[in-house]
């Protein structure tokens, strides 16, 4: 009877929260299941439109006062995944590992410190392996991401209100992907009054969606007319996570077997350089940033790969395992658009959801990875609006970006310093094996963030 009760008192709230901010969007029934000691995962489908596949799915981690109770909270964060991996894909996958302390989880971590997290799904993480006919993914890209993320936002901040814990805004952090749909969103909210935005302070980590560099913008503008003449031919889905999931299979059924993807490797080698050579899966020439990867490595005599120095093995195929069959190729048009921005061989097309990054004031914390995105996203926060902005770097170094000047007639831009990065040990690449750095993955990182003393002051003194 107890539990009974607990469930009445969540589920209408979630029920309640999106009616409030979607009376279109119904919800489905929500799943729980415990994560850690008293900490649990909720989840539910919310439908976003009237096609077959339009649905997202929310995901609030949080500490319970018994189930189904949250425990109040004075902080939240909202985590958006990035390209191939859903939000447990991304975020949890230590509940896949056998041997690696649930506990782990980045999700996990923030809410055993009184942090309310929420999450998302993007619609195109559920749409089915078996499904045939993808041509309503043909008009999904970045932008309908960012009005899902929009939702999301919504309906985190309405469940808080209707469950004690207040309307204010909250935090965004946006992985890779996330990030510049991210960006996105917060491009539009800009646009609103300030009573009517939603995003507190915001957490673009390891991404850029712009690049002064110009070898990044030429390698975005060869994967930009890659993409377009596969779109002309077309195809309207990128495949890439299936191929994950095939690496991961065959690295765990059958590990030491040639590999049918990469002739003269065996399975594991196979999704061990998925891991420690990420970039070599690139078109030559276009690698998102130089040795790119998400998993330090080593590599035997004959240059083969041979092992992971920081992760369990079991994490990275537990991170391949979880990627989404299909995502849609205008999705990664549209990202490699904002970066290239020009170009003398096509018309590249003109994306929106850039024209007011100037306009966006929220304060900014960048984390970025050596071996990932690192340095090369701290180009796109010069670009903000934001007086006070801070970076966090997994390579124990600072950043190279100059202070910017104060807008004309405006209160000077405060850079409130650069921070070295702790992390965890997972996901993360050797400093001394190819390429540098500490790795893209998702889960390498102890956050400050939300805690650290120049980011609560950044956010005062908004």
């Amino acid at each position: 009877m107890d539990d009974l009760i607990s469930t009445i008192r969540i589920v209408p709230s979630f029920e309640s929260a999106t009616r409030s901010v979607c009376s279109t969007c119904p919800v489905g029934s929500v799943d729980r299941r415990v994560l850690v000691g008293d900490i649990a995962e909720y989840s539910f489908l919310l439908r976003v439109g009237a096609g077959e596949h339009d649905l997202i799915r929310l995901h609030r981690v949080v500490r319970e006062q018994a189930p189904f109770v949250p425990r109040r909270t004075s902080r939240a964060l909202l985590l958006a995944h990035g390209d191939a991996f859903n939000f447990d894909a991304a975020f949890l996958t230590s509940l896949t590992s056998p041997t690696v302390d649930d506990a782990h989880a980045l999700p996990i971590f923030l809410a055993q410190r009184g942090i309310d997290v929420w999450g998302i799904d993007f619609r195109w993480t559920l749409v089915p392996a078996g499904t045939t006919d993808l041509s309503f993914l043909a008009n999904w890209g970045i932008e309908t991401d960012a009005r899902d993320l929009g939702l999301a936002l919504a309906v985190a901040r309405a469940t808080r209100a209707l469950t004690g814990d207040g309307f204010g805004k909250i935090h965004l952090l946006g992985w890779s992907r996330g990030g510049q749909i991210s960006y996105a969103y917060l491009n539009g909210e800009s646009q609103l009054p300030p009573a009517l935005r939603q995003v507190r302070g915001f957490i673009p980590t390891d991404i850029y969606l712009k690049s002064d560099v110009p070898s990044v913008r030429a390698a975005a503008c060869l994967r930009l007319g890659l993409s377009l003449g596969r779109v002309a031919a077309g195809e309207v889905a990128d495949l890439t996570g299936s191929l994950l999931a095939t690496i991961s299979g065959l690295a765990q059924s059958s590990p030491a077997a040639p590999s049918p993807i990469i002739p003269g490797l065996n399975n594991r080698q196979v999704a061990l350089l998925t891991g420690e050579a990420t970039f070599s899966f690139f078109p030559p020439g276009g690698e998102i940033v130089p040795f790119y990867h998400f998993t330090g490595g080593t590599f035997d005599a004959n240059g083969l790969p041979s092992g992971l120095v920081y992760s369990d093995e079991s994490l990275l195929l537990g991170l391949l395992a979880g990627s989404a069959p299909f995502q849609p190729l205008r999705e990664l048009v549209d990202g490699d658009a904002a970066v290239c921005e020009s170009s003398p061989d096509f018309t590249v097309p003109n994306v929106a959801f850039d024209d007011h990054l100037g306009e966006i004031t929220v304060p900014i914390l960048y984390v970025g990875a050596g071996g990932g995105f690192g340095d090369f996203g701290v180009y796109t926060t010069t670009l903000l609006g934001s007086r006070c902005w801070l970076t966090a770097h997994h390579n124990d170094r600072p950043s190279c970006h100059e202070w910017r000047p104060a807008e004309p007639g405006g209160a000077p831009h405060r850079h409130l310093g650069d921070r070295p990065l702790r992390t965890r040990g997972t996901q993360a690449a050797d400093s001394e094996q190819r390429g540098g750095g500490r790795g893209h993955g998702a889960e390498t990182i102890e956050p400050f963030g939300l805690d650290d003393a120049a980011f609560l002051a950044c956010d005062a003194a908004r």
